[in-house]
């Protein structure tokens, strides 16, 4: 009896070895692992350029606003050049004035990406929900010094706003990616 368990012990562990060392069939889970994988892999780069491209747009959006803002500026600029002086200022009594347009970036935003006005933010909706949500603008504008003939510096304008964009990816487990955008516009008198 010894001896017949032993063979049948043996015979156990031959039968173990040999389904080991058979290859039939191996690869499937690895092969299914690595296109999983890739499959992933393919899901972040996509939305990856995703984010990417709907941040170039709202970043060339909020140029061409800014942009505007400094071209709305030209009649408050122009004056202080017919005088002599670079910046935006006006005489008021006997004394130089500061004069600023700010212009309204919002609204110029809204007509430039499609969005509407919700709460505090400026959202551009989809059928899914929202696409992006825009808020905190702040629009700054540095006048040139007042000095007569002074050309070391431009009249500038900059604007910032905070995106925020939900991921496609990630099956709304993941938080929204939020961003700062800045845009920098300058005007510069040709003569």
């Amino acid at each position: 009896m010894v001896i017949h368990e032993m063979q049948y012990k043996t015979g156990r562990i031959k039968r173990v070895q040999r389904i080991f060392k058979d290859n039939k069939g191996l690869s499937t889970p690895l092969t299914v692992a690595l296109v999983l994988a890739l499959l992933l892999v393919l899901c972040a780069a996509s939305e990856f350029f995703r984010l990417q491209i709907i941040a170039y747009g709202i970043r060339s959006s909020l140029q061409e606003a800014v942009l505007s803002v400094a071209t709305t500026n030209y009649n408050e600029v122009y004056n202080g050049l017919r005088e002599g002086y670079s910046g935006g200022y006006y005489m008021d009594g006997g004394r130089w004035e500061e004069n600023l347009d700010y212009g309204d970036v919002y609204n110029q935003l809204d007509n430039l990406l499609g969005m509407s006005l919700d709460r505090e933010s400026h959202v551009k909706w989809q059928s899914e929900g929202y696409e992006y949500r825009i808020s905190d603008l702040c629009v700054r504008i540095w006048n040139v010094p007042f000095a007569p003939g002074n050309a070391d510096r431009n009249f500038e304008a900059e604007a910032s706003v905070q995106a925020e964009i939900p991921l496609s990816f990630g099956w709304g487990f993941l938080p929204p990616v939020r961003m700062t955008i800045k845009t920098k516009a300058a005007y510069m008198p040709k003569f």
